[in-house]
């Protein structure tokens, strides 16, 4: 007898564990290669609906259930079709050319590390990407301890003032950071006593937060001085001796933009680095899913965070 013919049965087991690895390869399994491609098409669906939903001006806490609740029930129905594929195959079953424990295994190899790395890495870098908030630099708008939603669609790298941007920090090759554009390509800024003046405006800024430390009042800017002498108009050279709150006025690259944390007294930004090249612009926050951190003298869950949109 052929051994194509040599009588077999399908395990559900079997056939969810293989889905696991590879949506669709659990129905391949039991003999249904149509049903297989199907569930594949099913699941990259719900995927999709998944990504996009986070997009979607939903409230609270709901920004995160919904997400959560259509990839599960993307997992769901996989594993519920391969067992149901098994359960409806043929018995006794004769084993098709592609019923071999290796092509499974290739299934298996190719869906956990080609498919999902590469979906991974084309989400991250074209779509969306998490974050959590590890500093106090950017308080008060984010807080230690948020989670937020970065969109890094092309249309989001683009730079308008005031912008909360996530970059490529010119530091650390890889490291992603978040600040807020306070000039454009060409603008002239300077900061008088913690207040900052673009274009010979002083501006209110109702989001910068300031300790008042006196660390943060003299604090040298030595680290950027080589880079505030390079682009300073109207000051000598020789006795500029930038600050934290006192420094310029400098001249923008036309192909760069100014950042800076909202905490201005805590945060390391472009007075210390310089400007940032637009081409190291990858998105914006888009909303904060979830927030622990201290509240009320204690640490707990920031509900009313939850869901905020910037």
């Amino acid at each position: 007898m052929p051994e194509s013919s040599i009588p077999r049965k399908r395990s559900r087991g079997a056939a969810m564990l293989l889905s696991l690895g590879l949506p669709g390869l659990g129905e391949l399994y039991a003999g249904k290669p149509r049903a297989a491609g199907i569930t594949f098409a099913i699941f990259c669906a719900f995927t999709a609906i998944s990504i996009g939903s986070v997009f979607a001006p939903l409230p609270g806490v709901v920004v995160v259930l919904v997400p959560l609740t259509v990839a599960l029930g993307a997992w769901v129905i996989t594993l519920v079709r391969a067992a149901r594929a098994a359960r409806q195959a043929s018995e006794p079953y004769a084993l098709r050319a592609y019923n071999r424990w290796y092509w499974y295994l290739l299934g298996v190899l190719i869906g956990v590390f080609v498919l999902r790395p590469a979906t991974v890495r084309l989400i991250r870098s074209q779509w969306l990407q998490a974050f959590r908030i590890p500093s106090a630099a950017m308080e008060p708008t984010l807080l230690v301890g948020d989670f937020i939603f970065a969109s890094m669609r092309p249309p989001d790298r683009q730079a308008h003032r005031n912008d909360i941007v996530v970059f490529e920090s010119p530091n650390d090759v890889g490291l992603l950071v978040i600040k807020r554009v306070v000039g454009l390509p060409g603008d002239t800024l300077m900061m008088r006593n913690g207040a900052l003046v673009v274009n010979g405006v002083s501006l209110h800024e109702a989001f910068v937060q300031s300790t008042d430390s006196v660390g943060a009042v003299g604090e040298s800017l030595e680290r950027g001085r080589a880079w505030h002498v390079a682009h300073l108009v109207q000051r000598a050279v020789a006795t500029y001796r930038p600050t934290m709150r006192n420094w310029g006025p400098l001249v923008i690259p036309r192909d760069s933009v100014f950042l800076l944390g909202d905490n201005r007294d805590e945060s390391f930004d472009s007075r210390f680095y310089g400007a940032v090249g637009l081409d190291r612009i990858r998105g914006r926050p888009l909303k904060i899913y979830f927030s622990f951190g201290s509240q009320d003298g204690h640490s707990s869950v920031r509900w009313a965070r939850i869901g905020h949109r910037f």
